[in-house]
């Protein structure tokens, strides 16, 4: 990881104790020793490089030496609107769309949904989602992951969609992404929206099409699964927005 997570507000010249969790990782993941330096983020999101002054078992000592920079974000925020697919899907979604600088994450039900969420089942799962969107954000060295949030079905995806200055929707008869590249340059509120592996229905993409923001985009003949579509998308997005 590039860096560690602090419970506490940092400061310049003073010591912190690292325990719990974090620390684990610190201990176990670095093999950390007496002397070495690490980059710590304290909850304000400053980051600092440390010295490790005492390592324990279960925790350490670090002291502050400076503040040093952090990676920006991509002035527009661009948002993946994901139509839910099984949980090994979702893992490597999470993990690639934080690395592409996604600064929100959707999920959804649509018609053709085959591993639907609940809503229950989404607070139950949001812990670990958190958990993994957070661990990708560390070893990308983002300042943050995703927020991550939950939409029952279309209707309310629809309805979220007129607050995007403009957004995509991933369709074999849409517009290649060059033939769209000048409008999506031009957007500070961009969103992505991917069906599941069965694709929208005609009913659907119909309800998308009437949206004046929305424009449908191809990535080619080839077939692809939700989660290939959706890094595609986003990493397409991101060069453009950059």
């Amino acid at each position: 990881m590039s860096y560690f997570l602090s419970g506490q507000k940092l400061q310049a010249d003073k010591e912190y104790k690292l325990e719990g969790e974090e620390a684990g990782h610190v201990l176990l993941s670095r093999r950390i020793k007496k002397g070495e330096k690490v980059n710590l983020q304290g909850v304000d999101e400053k980051r600092y490089l440390v010295e490790v002054v005492q390592v324990g078992k279960k925790d350490l000592v670090v002291n502050v030496l400076e503040e040093i920079p952090t990676p920006q974000e991509l002035k527009a925020e661009l948002v993946l609107l994901q139509s839910a697919v099984s949980e090994k899907a979702l893992d490597f979604i999470f993990q690639k769309s934080t690395e592409l600088q996604a600064s929100k994450i959707i999920l959804f039900n649509s018609q053709n949904t085959a591993t639907r969420l609940t809503k229950e089942q989404f607070e139950k799962k949001y812990q670990r989602w958190n958990k993994i969107l957070w661990e990708a954000a560390k070893q990308s060295d983002r300042v943050r992951p995703p927020k991550l949030e939950f939409l029952e079905g279309v209707r309310e995806v629809l309805s979220a969609a007129s607050g995007f200055n403009k957004f995509i929707l991933l369709d074999p008869e849409g517009d290649s992404f060059r033939n769209s590249k000048f409008e999506i340059q031009n957007s500070n509120s961009f969103g992505i929206v991917i069906g599941p592996e069965g694709g929208f229905t005609s009913q659907e993409v119909s309800q998308f099409k009437k949206l004046p923001n929305c424009q449908l985009v191809s990535l080619g003949p080839i077939l692809l699964r939700a989660e290939t579509a959706a890094i595609a998308s986003l990493a397409i997005c991101k060069t453009i927005l950059e």
